[in-house]
């Protein structure tokens, strides 16, 4: 049931965990406009107290001008159980920037934009009427993200952070991956008419084991979920998703796209809130 509390409204941000498809891919697959790839976190659970560094992941090849973020926290309104995923007018909400105009490290205002940090309240604040079972197996700490163009574009995602007790010492990490593979090697030049199989670096040990609290308390031992999101400005994948060890064709567009270059993301994630975002751009 705690993983339904994780519900990100841009429909790139939502896991499944369904395999490859032969179906149409979804329209996120495709950066054409004003996108949040993902926010990405150094530490995706932590203590109470704690201090996280959230990169944002942003795209808009078509901006010529300029984007901007807003952002705020604040504690979980009750998100699984039907609240408005928000922290606007939350008693809670903090403000931690507005209108800050965005430093993108890539081309054509794709790829990571300014990181901010955020501060979880203590755990009498954080744990406030929360039970045993929920101080151990993680509450929700939410982020707020807006993102803005010039041309007055909005569009914005919530993000969780996992804060759970300090006498849980193993805490989650984000899958552990640095490198997109063309074909088994490092992807250095697009593939202009060409079709070739995607796959990252990443290994088996990303697929973490873990301990989750039962409501009578006893510990019982599961295996995450980790999956690769791949999102394309050009071209096409095969698939939306892939598993760890599997690959994805990727079908290069017919000639290289003019002004402007081409860019391919593997956002890889895990079902506790792990997330580590890859780029490649030609």
């Amino acid at each position: 049931m705690r993983n339904l509390i994780l519900i990100i409204f841009l429909v790139l941000d939502v896991l499944v965990f369904t395999g490859c498809s032969d179906k149409k891919l979804p329209e996120f697959t495709k950066l054409d406009k004003l996108r949040i790839i993902a926010l990405e976190s150094n530490t995706p659970e932590v203590d109470p107290g704690a201090t996280v560094t959230i990169t944002p992941w942003v795209s808009d090849i078509t901006e010529t001008v300029g984007l901007t973020d807003t952002v705020s926290v604040c504690t979980d309104p009750g998100v699984a159980f039907g609240a408005t995923p928000t922290c606007d007018g939350s008693g809670t909400q903090v403000n931690i920037r507005t209108n800050q105009a965005l430093t993108i490290t890539g081309s054509n205002f794709t790829g990571s934009a300014n990181t901010f940090n955020v501060t979880i309240p203590a755990d009498t604040i954080v744990f406030a009427n929360r039970t045993s079972q929920e101080k151990w197996n993680g509450v929700n700490y939410l982020i707020h993200y807006k993102l803005k163009n010039s041309a007055g574009t909005e569009i914005s995602a919530i993000r969780r952070i996992v804060v759970s007790e300090t006498a849980k010492t193993t805490k989650n990490a984000s899958p552990v991956v640095s490198t997109i593979l063309s074909d088994g090697a490092s992807m250095v030049a697009l593939p202009v008419g060409t079709k070739v199989n995607l796959s990252t670096n990443m290994t088996a040990e990303s697929q973490e084991s873990f301990q989750s609290k039962n409501s009578d308390g006893n510990l019982t031992v599961e295996s995450e979920q980790v999956a690769v999101t791949w999102m394309v400005t050009d071209g096409e994948t095969k698939y939306a998703r892939s598993e760890i060890a599997a690959t994805n064709q990727y079908t290069g567009p017919s000639s290289a796209p003019a002004g402007r270059k081409a860019h391919i993301f593997a956002v890889a994630r895990d079902n506790r809130g792990g997330v580590k975002v890859i780029k490649v751009e030609f």
